[in-house]
């Protein structure tokens, strides 16, 4: 192997994709660094975390509050609802004040990569310290900069101090250097699905002539915003059972909308025909997209998602939201559906028609696959960002580390 990097995540180190991300950089042999302002109540295995606060009485002012767990207290969440980007500012300045910095300066890290544009990116970037990935993930670049001016401030400002900044794809590529990226500093890197998916998708159950299986729709987003309408989902599958009586809905993921969406399907009367199946495991869900026809995905905004990549590669038809971004990934009618937001019953239309017609899935689930193969495994991006990487620490000499 070459040379050894010494890498500085800044993100939520408890969300799986930074999990994903960190764990290919790990397994290559590289050292691995994470800062986090409060204990990860899931730290990534094998990653050196630094915790800028601890619990108890070393939290002092701005540390935890009693009852809190990491970063999901209620009065986070409420602050962040009333208003987002001054709770944003806020931590940009407790980040700052409890050492980010220092922590940086003291690890020498060969580069530092912060996740999140108008979050850890931008408590990243107030440090000054150099050469700095920044990567977009979505709603920091779809959303929150047309919410809010305040939001769009941060994400100039962290933009326009990135060495460079990762898109999964160019519809957000072009929103980035609308913000004020340089476009020669913007690179498209997906966090794809790993290749044990494509070997899925050569069981795919679209490819099963003759064998009974249930019709069956898969959701695999999360479960801890309304962003991701799995509420809709679940009032389309009303009129998709109305016409074809054992089709059925698996919804994979966990998260605090869980109960009340549970509550709801009850409302609804689809105690027999949705299951909740909590989080799955990698092999689980390869298992469960297998024998899965068709994979739903509706947000209100997206980048490019992982689990549209891994449903794609392991044989599942699509249907997303119609909405810039997944233009590039989905074209509606050929390789899958693209329906309008929030519309129930256009998507329920979809759902039937997708069951309905094998042979459409049987011509896209080789399209989508490819897809995958071309631009969207895991394995080359990670690849592809460790040149990145590799190329950043070359030039950033006796810059790197260093404060303002």
């Amino acid at each position: 192997m070459s040379v050894r990097l010494r890498i500085c995540v800044v993100g939520d180190l408890d969300g799986v994709h930074i999990h994903r991300w960190v764990r290919w950089f790990v397994e290559r042999g590289h050292d691995v660094h994470g800062v986090s302002y409060y204990q990860p109540l899931r730290p990534p295995p094998e990653v050196n975390v630094h915790v800028l606060v601890r619990g108890g009485a070393e939290a002092g002012p701005g540390g935890p509050a009693p009852g809190e767990v990491g970063w999901r207290s209620t009065a986070r969440r409420l602050a962040e609802a009333a208003a987002p980007s001054l709770w944003r500012l806020t931590n940009g300045l407790r980040y700052r004040r409890r050492g980010l910095g220092r922590v940086i300066e003291s690890l020498a890290p060969d580069v530092i990569h912060a996740h999140y544009v108008v979050e850890h990116g931008f408590y990243a970037a107030l440090t000054g310290a150099r050469p700095l990935v920044v990567t977009a993930w979505g709603s920091d670049v779809l959303v929150a900069p047309r919410r809010s001016p305040l939001a769009r401030a941060i994400a100039r400002y962290t933009l326009r101090r990135a060495d460079l900044v990762t898109s999964s794809n160019g519809y957000m590529a072009r929103r980035l250097v609308d913000l004020g990226a340089s476009a020669d500093r913007v690179e498209l890197v997906v966090l794809g699905a790993d290749a044990s998916f494509l070997e899925a998708g050569e069981t795919s159950v679209t490819l099963r002539s003759g064998e009974e299986v249930p019709p069956t729709v898969i959701s695999l987003r999360s479960l801890d915003s309304r962003l991701y309408n799995v509420d809709v989902i679940l009032r389309a599958m009303v009129s998709v059972r109305r016409r074809i009586p054992d089709a059925r809905l698996l919804v994979a993921g966990d998260g605090r909308l869980r109960a009340g969406l549970e509550r709801l399907a009850h409302r609804l009367g689809l105690e027999e025909g949705v299951t909740f199946l909590g989080y799955l495991g990698r092999e689980a869900l390869r298992d469960a997209l297998s024998s899965t026809q068709v994979y739903v995905s509706v947000p209100d905004s997206d980048g490019t998602a992982v689990s549209s990549l891994e449903a794609m590669a392991a044989g599942c038809f699509p249907i997303v939201s119609d909405i810039p971004s997944q233009e590039e990934l989905v074209r509606d009618g050929e390789n899958g559906f693209r329906v309008p937001v929030g519309d129930a019953a256009a998507l329920a239309e979809r759902i039937v028609e997708a069951l309905g017609r094998p042979d459409l899935r049987r011509r896209a689930l080789d399209w989508n696959r490819q897809l995958v193969r071309e631009r969207g495994l895991l394995e080359a991006n990670m690849a592809r960002m460790e040149e990145l990487y590799r190329a950043l620490a070359s030039h950033a000499g006796s810059t790197r580390g260093r404060l303002p």
